[in-house]
């Protein structure tokens, strides 16, 4: 068989599902993962922009609820184009049946909220890539715990990511345009930064404030920026990126911590004094 035979075979096994065995595994989630448990993550949310001419629609990221009406994410989560609207969409996980579907609150249902210009706050300096959402407030949201900045994760210690990013790629380790039905979860080890130093793609992540993440079979894709690096059921990063072909390169996320001043003042103004 030719090798362009040979491409042809692989293509069309990864197009109908069938994961194979190769130098790099061509089926991967937020990668290596699998679904979350239905009672985690109820704090994740999708971030899309929407074409007021065209109708077209990008999903673009993710975020996390860390209070009932703010979102942290990534700031190049942000679709800052002429003709786009953004919006946010609650309750993406779990994904129910549709029996469940009737016997929901509508505090857990899926629900679409435009983001204003006026209600995004991009990190300390504009270039940074840490972002907070203001959205109309309502109780009982689901939100995860801010980090305790005394016990953070240390080299060698897991975490949690997740994501509803691509998670299909071709032989080349190059992302598929694909999105997992539900949202993904996978663990990664803390790793030293150092290899990161001079990242071009992240040369918005200032190196003294990243948190870096690698594991064996363990990707973050397109589309899964803005998700939340989870430790002791706290978020302590969040995910800028990956490298351009996966698995090739440790996972870059903005470390949350150094950013808690700044966090604090937004969402707390009566208790800072503002």
């Amino acid at each position: 068989m030719t090798a362009m035979a040979h491409l042809k075979l692989l293509l069309l096994l990864l197009w109908v599902g069938i994961t194979v065995s190769t130098g790099v595994d061509l089926h991967k989630r937020i990668y290596g993962g699998q679904k979350c448990p239905d009672t985690e993550r109820r704090y994740h949310v999708t971030l899309m922009a929407k074409h007021g001419t065209s109708g077209n629609t990008a999903y673009l990221c993710g975020g996390s609820l860390i209070h009932e009406r703010w979102i942290l994410t990534a700031a190049h989560c942000w679709k800052n184009e002429p003709g786009w609207d953004m919006y946010v969409t609650l309750g993406v996980h779990p994904q129910p049946s549709w029996i469940k579907l009737l016997f929901q609150r509508s505090s857990d249902k899926k629900k679409e909220v435009e983001i204003t210009g006026r209600s995004f706050f991009v990190g300390i300096n504009t270039f940074e890539d840490i972002m907070l959402l203001e959205i109309p407030p309502q109780t009982g949201r689901k939100t995860v715990a801010l980090p305790d900045c005394a016990k953070p994760p240390k080299e060698g210690d897991v975490v949690q990511v997740a994501g509803l990013g691509g998670y299909m790629v071709d032989a080349t380790g190059h992302t598929l345009p694909d999105q997992p039905p539900h949202l993904q979860c996978a663990n990664m080890h803390v790793v030293d930064c150092e290899p990161t130093r001079n990242f071009a793609c992240h040369s918005d992540v200032p190196y003294d404030n990243r948190l870096c993440l690698e594991e064996p079979n363990v990707d973050a894709r397109h589309g899964d920026s803005g998700g939340g690096v989870i430790y002791n059921n706290m978020i302590y990063g969040v995910i800028s990126g990956g490298g351009k072909r996966v698995c090739t390169e440790p996972v870059v996320t903005v470390n949350v911590c150094p950013y808690m001043n700044w966090i604090n003042q937004k969402i707390n103004p009566k208790s800072n004094g503002k």
